[in-house]
């Protein structure tokens, strides 16, 4: 064997154990964890800070996928808890479509816009120049937007603002992602089939045979805000209903053909 060949082995037995250390120390699809101190922005209200521990909001982006550049939309964002904590967490580089929706069409709010005022007061005042606040989502561009979240607020369609329909409402969501993008929905659990008008409730299944009839593919489920203390008889808003019995539904735009 010649003085070339046993270099040539002994180079390739070197190399095993080296790519196995540099694996260990940079795992492959390792997961993004977003720096907690984002909730200490003291541009947040304390009310808001009050609800991080139930809400976990920062644990449920980790899960949509959300990270630094990305593009995102925080749908139906009512006075921008979201929005707010979005826009750090994608940064500079990223961006957040804040989708009022029918909050800027019709409501039973006697005819006021409901937190449109609000929301922009607290863009401008915080300075979040990576928020675009967003009518509908008709208005957002074609396959633009990476991941989407709506936290508790499906179940208002069609009934509390009836400006739009659920079905229009996928739609919209499906138009707007780019092929492959996921929008997570969260909303308050219930054992009653469809919607429980007396608890603000909505039954998981409503949400999936909407999204997968609207084109989507369900990506996942998560316990993740689960409360098994919930007896699922509470209303909600004066208990809180981030401390509420919630279930995460994730569902993927499909990814183009070809």
């Amino acid at each position: 064997m010649n003085a070339r060949v046993r270099f040539a082995r002994w180079i390739g037995a070197l190399a095993i154990p080296l790519a196995a250390v540099l694996m260990a120390a940079a795992p492959a699809g390792e997961a993004y964890h977003i720096d907690k101190s984002i909730l200490d922005d003291p541009g947040r209200p304390d009310a808001e800070k009050a609800q991080d521990p139930g809400r976990k909001a920062l644990e449920v982006y980790e899960w949509l996928g959300v990270k630094p550049g990305m593009v995102v939309a925080d749908v139906f964002p009512s006075a921008g808890y979201n929005t707010h904590l979005l826009s750090k967490v994608v940064g500079a580089n990223g961006k957040v479509y804040s989708v009022m929706e029918f909050y800027a069409d019709k409501n039973l709010f006697d005819g006021k816009l409901y937190k449109v005022d609000v929301l922009k007061t607290r863009v401008e005042k915080n300075k979040l120049t990576n928020v675009e606040m967003v009518t509908h989502l008709a208005d957002l561009k074609p396959n633009s937007v990476e991941a989407m979240i709506a936290v508790r607020n499906y179940h208002d369609v069609e009934w509390v603002f009836p400006g739009l329909t659920r079905k229009e409402c996928v739609a919209g969501m499906l138009n707007a992602l780019k092929p492959g993008g996921v929008v997570v929905i969260d909303e308050v659990a219930t054992d009653k089939p469809g919607w429980d008008k007396d608890t603000h409730r909505l039954n998981e299944k409503v949400v999936i045979d909407d999204f997968t009839a609207g084109g989507f593919e369900l990506a996942g489920k998560s316990n993740l805000l689960a409360n098994p203390n919930d007896d699922h008889t509470a209303q909600g808003f004066k208990e809180g209903r981030q401390n509420m019995d919630q279930y995460l539904l994730k569902f993927r735009k499909p990814a183009a053909k070809g």
